[in-house]
């Protein structure tokens, strides 16, 4: 760790800054200017969770070793459940705290050694296949794998140990790429024809865990696939900002919306931590700032994402297209407005919000969300995490 340490304090001094970029030429030649740096360390900031409120005696965060996600819609609860409790140590972790550190070592380190989190369903396209890698990307691979640089940026860890756990995670990782190198698109009839497949939530998600995977290893290539999932979810949004594949699906639509935001959210941030910026990446006028537009348009309108809601592609139990099925506290749903106000903050659909916030006595219950989570912003942690890997109001914010 203190290796570490040094070779950061002259990184800053050496390393050229990259900052604004050609995401056609990042795509091809970024290279990790701060290897295994995920996310930084948060040691002073509001909004983080600081100290260890549960004894690791009693916290049991055992290894599951067998993926078993139903064929029909839903993932393995077994690892949602597993990361609630992991991220008792993780989220104090990231804010430095040694004991938290030491515990999220220890059980990543029995869960490496335990061959955890195996598939053990079909390889091909089938429904189980779809709920097996999404389960492991999004409750063990991409949380597991920042938290562990938590670690590594604050405690010691023995080279043996390291590769223990390295390994396991270069084997979860590349066994659940679904969709991320999949360059064939949506047909008609899909509800999103024409659209890349490698633009689904779903890759979004393994193209998370991938550039994470690079980070850990210093490996340029590994760490450059994301960029490619990014700029298909960005260039194949619709004109609006709504986002084909997962605006058809019934009442969930915009719940996938908003996870597909988060994950995009998550690749800029890494990005942003290594050097690079994103977040304006605009393709025929088409950019993120297109696609929180249509978010916000949808909390003070609902009915603009009926005409494509009404396709009910796997809509999960939300079969109302009408109803929008949005956690008003999930990070999941919310996530993506802490990075994006606090780093666009004089952008008009920032500008839209805090005139909301100043008068509410007209707004409907979506629009009370919104300004609920944009008053948030710097102040109380939402507590979970799966969509952003880490705490949101954390190590999102600016």
């Amino acid at each position: 760790m203190k290796n570490l340490v040094i070779f950061l304090f002259f990184l800053s001094f050496f390393t050229p800054n990259i900052s604004y970029g050609d995401l056609k030429k990042i795509k091809k030649k970024a290279i990790i200017n701060k290897p295994e740096i995920i996310f930084p360390i948060q040691k002073d900031k509001k909004g983080c969770i600081k100290d260890l409120y549960i004894s690791p005696d009693i916290n049991y965060v055992l290894p599951v070793l067998k993926v078993e996600a139903p064929s029909g819609y839903g993932l393995d609860n077994r690892f949602d459940h597993a990361l609630s409790k992991f991220e008792d140590f993780s989220f104090p972790c990231g804010s430095g705290n040694i004991e938290a550190c030491q515990n999220v070592k220890r059980v990543i380190l029995e869960w490496a050694k335990a061959n955890a989190a195996q598939r053990t369903g079909p390889s091909d396209g089938e429904g189980r296949h779809w709920n097996d890698t999404l389960t492991v990307n999004l409750y063990i691979a991409s949380p597991m794998m920042a938290a562990y640089s938590f670690a590594k940026q604050s405690i010691d860890i023995s080279e043996a140990d390291d590769k223990i756990i390295k390994d396991w995670f270069k084997k979860i990782v590349r066994k659940n790429k679904h969709l991320m190198y999949d360059y064939s698109n949506y047909k008609v009839g899909s509800g999103a024809n024409g659209t890349p497949k490698r633009a689904h939530n779903h890759a979004l998600s393994s193209a998370m865990s991938h550039m994470q995977l690079g980070i850990l290893l210093n490996d340029n290539k590994l760490f450059r696939t994301a960029f490619k999932n990014f700029e298909a979810a960005i260039k194949y949004q619709r004109k609006d900002g709504s986002m084909p594949i997962e605006t058809r699906r019934g009442g969930r639509a915009m719940f996938y919306q908003a996870r597909a935001m988060n994950a995009l959210a998550v690749i800029a941030i890494l990005a942003e931590n290594q050097g690079y910026n994103i977040w304006d990446y605009e393709h025929k006028g088409k950019n993120y700032h297109n696609i929180v537009k249509f978010f916000i348009d949808f909390t003070e309108n609902n009915e603009i994402v009926f005409k494509y809601a009404k396709s009910m592609k796997h809509p999960g139990p939300a079969k109302n297209y009408k109803r929008q099925d949005l956690n008003s506290r999930s990070s999941s749903n919310w996530g993506w407005l802490y990075a994006y106000a606090s780093r666009f903050p004089d952008h008009e659909n920032i500008q839209r919000l805090k005139k909301w916030s100043q008068d509410k006595s007209n707004l409907n219950s979506y629009q009370w969300d919104i300004v609920h989570h944009y008053l948030n912003i710097g102040n109380r942690p939402f507590g979970s995490a799966s969509w952003t890997v880490v705490e949101a109001n954390c190590h999102f914010t600016k």
